[in-house]
């Protein structure tokens, strides 16, 4: 009677590793990683060296790499900066369903085999990104997205334009030529004709008073 339900076990062993558990089911071992780099839609994601979009990108990263999960992002003309994910959650829900759907085995020898968890943890189902890191956000079991908040480029500073542009000041000298030229033209508008003696006259005190 042992010798069968060894045998059996043996069996149900053998035959889980082509049976999917329920987090491998649901969600797989793998998730979709939706990288967005805020405000710099030409900016490079880089994963180990390998560019997979500018300014987003969506690609698969495995669940149990969710804590050591790595970006660098570039732009031309900026410095380089990079990314790390170090924690990464428990999937709970699925291993209950796990426990409860796939575990194998002959209750009236004692013997019970939680063939689902080991399948779930051999490829790494059990895991998701940890929401507590910072820019992570759940869309769904299967997608994930990391919204980057990009510093490599240094804010150009904006050039500060005064209105009405400021005139520097003319010296005392300067001013008294402006005015007497300004005076012999009109003088030879008066001689042309152009202006009379008393134009003339009124004009000449408003530059006199002028300062």
């Amino acid at each position: 009677m042992k010798a069968k339900t060894i045998n059996l076990n043996i069996i149900l062993i053998i035959s889980s590793l082509f049976l999917a558990s329920c987090a491998t089911i649901v969600g797989g071992s793998k998730y979709y990683a939706k990288v967005q780099v805020v405000e710099h839609p030409n900016a490079g994601i880089y994963v180990k060296n390998r560019l997979e979009g500018k300014g987003n990108a969506s690609f698969l990263v495995r669940r149990k790499d969710a804590n050591k999960f790595t970006l660098t992002i570039k732009k031309e003309g900026c410095e380089d900066q990079t990314f790390k994910y170090q924690k990464r959650a428990l999937r709970g829900w699925s291993i209950f369903g796990t426990i409860v759907g796939f575990t194998f085995g002959n209750v009236a020898d004692g013997i019970i085999l939680p063939i689902g968890i080991i399948v779930d943890v051999a490829n790494g189902a059990i895991w998701k990104p940890d929401l507590g890191e910072a820019g992570i956000t759940k869309l769904d079991y299967k997608h994930y997205a990391y919204n980057i908040d990009y510093t490599g480029c240094k804010t150009q500073e904006k050039e500060v334009v005064i209105w009405p542009p400021v005139v520097p000041e003319k010296s005392l000298i300067e001013r008294a030529k402006s005015k007497a030229d300004r005076l012999r033209e009109m003088k030879k508008l008066v001689d042309e004709g152009i202006l009379t003696q008393e134009e003339y006259e009124k004009e000449k005190a408003k530059i006199l008073e002028e300062k």
